[in-house]
């Protein structure tokens, strides 16, 4: 009995899945035929074929749909960075390696990197937007903190959850910093001065 009863919600589930991802596929076409700003909520139900009320169910505006598609990005990056890290020697190599994968992609698409930053920062606070759940970027920073901690070049006594928050910071104003003026800013130069930051303060090594 248990078990037809969890059959619909499976289907129902998968379901769901395939919405959003049909309409993230959808809008992210559109994005980049049109323009973000030229692309409308409506023109986007229309386009994935499905209700209005059905879309805002799923993203109340087009930059959840954007944050949706880098997050995607994001966990794809990251299992692509976990099977590279793992041989690497140490905690700042480890971090330099993960960061500088992702962030070539970041060089490659401003545009929706500072649209799905800005969503983020204007709702850090709303539980509704922010379900708890990492980042592909967030996990694999967390991992290799936890390995850094196992083997002795992090304090195993520092939150994994807050040492990731603190990288988030230096990240954010990073990649801030740079859509401001990306010609006076060297990304990877950047990178490398936010991982010895974290790793070794400010002090004068």
């Amino acid at each position: 009995m248990e078990k037809k009863d969890a059959a619909p919600e499976g289907r129902m589930e998968r379901k769901k899945k395939e919405n959003r991802q049909k309409i993230v596929s959808v809008a992210m076409d559109l994005f980049k035929r049109q323009g973000f700003n030229n692309t409308t909520m409506e023109q986007i139900a229309e386009e994935a074929d499905v209700a209005r009320k059905t879309l805002y169910n799923y993203f109340p505006v087009k930059e959840a749909i954007a944050d949706e598609y880098v997050k995607c990005i994001s966990a794809g990056l990251a299992d692509d960075n976990l099977a590279t890290i793992l041989d690497l020697p140490d905690t700042r190599s480890r971090l330099l390696t993960a960061l500088n994968n992702t962030y070539a992609w970041v060089e490659d698409n401003p545009e929706i990197t500072g649209i799905c930053l800005g969503y983020r920062l204007k709702n850090m606070y709303q539980s509704s937007v922010n379900d708890g759940k990492e980042t592909g970027t967030q996990s694999i920073m967390a991992e290799i903190i936890r390995l850094g901690q196992y083997t002795g070049e992090i304090n195993p006594d520092l939150s994994v959850k807050q040492l990731v928050i603190y990288i988030d910071v230096l990240r954010g104003s990073m990649i801030l910093d740079w859509l401001n003026d990306s010609s006076r800013i060297e990304l990877r130069k950047e990178i490398t001065k936010l991982i010895d930051l974290f790793l070794y303060g400010a002090s004068n090594r």
